[in-house]
This record gives structure tokens, sequence and C-alpha cells, in this order.
């Protein structure tokens, strides 16, 4: 039995999310069926992380076990011939039987995009936030400084989350500017739900002037939902890599 590892990237728009449901189309579920067809047997994967309805992937790692004897470049040729054209296979490789996914990642990166133009183009609109007024970019990537280290995020935690508990540690939040674009980045070990979107919603609020950087240091450390901003719309997120030790 071999254990390959995949990375993968996908665009989110048409699909109800990364996890297979029962009605939907899901990556999980497009990828399962042409892993299926490629081995000819039933494949189960083990994913770094699910994501939303709407939210984009450029590196998510999944795992499966099969006795396949086909060899790494014909899969990734094979699977790739099959797949839709709104999920791409990167890389296939395989790993030791105890890898794992989920498990064995150390932490996720995700990205959320805003463009921040009076200019209105199609181009952005998929794959980020138009906000058209000016935004203080400067005091929303000093209000992330408050998001690091190991806390309850129960501020940014969605109502139907059903995590066991609300601590994550964020290693790294910030913003960077590029032109017209600013992109909020975010890498933690784990995500609530909704809890990029979350913080996204309340970082908007200081952006705008409408909320000040210490305001916000009190939302994170309240931990209270009804607290923090509105959840930001999904589309201008996207998960840009998982980390494993090397």
């Amino acid at each position: 039995m071999r254990n390959l590892k995949l990375t993968f990237e996908y665009d989110g728009t048409h699909f109800w999310g990364y996890q297979r449901q029962r009605a939907g189309r899901t990556v999980q579920g497009e990828l399962e069926a042409v892993l299926s067809t490629i081995t000819n047997s039933p494949v189960t994967l083990f994913s770094a992380g699910r994501t939303d309805s709407g939210v984009h992937s450029a590196g998510q790692v999944a795992n499966f076990k099969t006795e396949t004897c086909l060899a790494e470049p014909v899969l990734l040729k094979g699977i790739n011939s099959l797949l839709p054209r709104d999920i791409a296979l990167q890389s296939i490789e395989e790993v030791s039987d105890d890898f794992h996914a989920r498990f064995s990642a150390l932490s996720r990166c995700y990205e959320y995009r805003i463009y921040n133009s009076l200019r209105k183009t199609v181009f952005n609109r998929l794959y980020a936030l138009h906000i058209p007024q000016s935004l203080e970019r400067e005091a929303m990537s000093e209000a992330c400084e408050y998001l690091i280290g190991e806390r309850d995020f129960s501020s940014f935690r969605a109502i139907g989350d059903v995590s066991t508990h609300s601590f994550r540690r964020m290693i790294k939040a910030g913003g960077r500017s590029q032109g017209e674009v600013f992109v909020l980045f975010f890498e933690a070990n784990a995500f609530l739900q909704h809890m990029i979107r979350i913080i996204v919603g309340t970082l908007l609020a200081v952006g705008r002037g409408n909320m000040t950087i210490a305001e916000f240091r009190e939302i994170v450390l309240a931990c209270d939902r009804s607290k923090a901003g509105p959840t930001a719309p999904p589309h201008p997120l996207c998960l840009t890599n998982v980390r494993y030790f090397e």
C-alpha cells in the first residue's frame, strides 16, 4: 500500500466548498472520482483543511492510500487529463506511511485580496473584494499585530462552528500593498470556521476609520462574536500554502 501526497489548486467559484457533500459540486468529490477512475479502486482523500463555498486554493494538500503501481509522472498526467478546468494537480509524490495531510501540517497560509480603487474592473471580480473608498492600510496592518500569538479567537468564530475549542496559534498576520490591491495575509496552526473572513470584516471597519486599533484589540480580547464585524465575502480568500516539516 502506497501513501501518495497531492498538491493542487482550484478556483472555488463554482464549488459548494472543498468537503464532499451529499448534494452539490465539491472539490473533494471531483478529485476522488478522478482518482478512483485512474487507480481502478475507491479513494478517500484526507486534506490539510476545508475551504468554504467560493474560497480558492493555490496550494491545497491531500493524501490517500492506494495499491496502484502507476508511477507518479503517469498519475500526474492522467489525473490532470480527467480533472475539470477549475482544478489542477501541481504535484504528486509518495510519502511515508505516517504522513497525514491534516495532522502532519504545521500551519496553513491564507490571503485575502482587496481591490481598493475607484476604478471598476471585471478582472478582479471573482478573486478580490472591491472597496472603492480609500482605506487606512497601515492601520489595518498594525491592528493585525494583536492577532499574533496563541489565544482564544472566539470573537472571530462562526456561530455554527463545531470545533472543540477556539484556541489557535496565529504565526503571521498583516497586510501588504500591490498597487491598487491590498493583500491581508494570515498564517496559523489552524483556523476556525469563517475566522479569517470575520477578522477581515472587522479590519475593514478599521480601514474605513469606523474603528480604532485600540477598539480592534478589545474585540480580540473580548472573545465575543457579537463584538466583531460582519463576515466578509468568500471569493477574495485563497489558501496559498500548507507548511510541513522539511
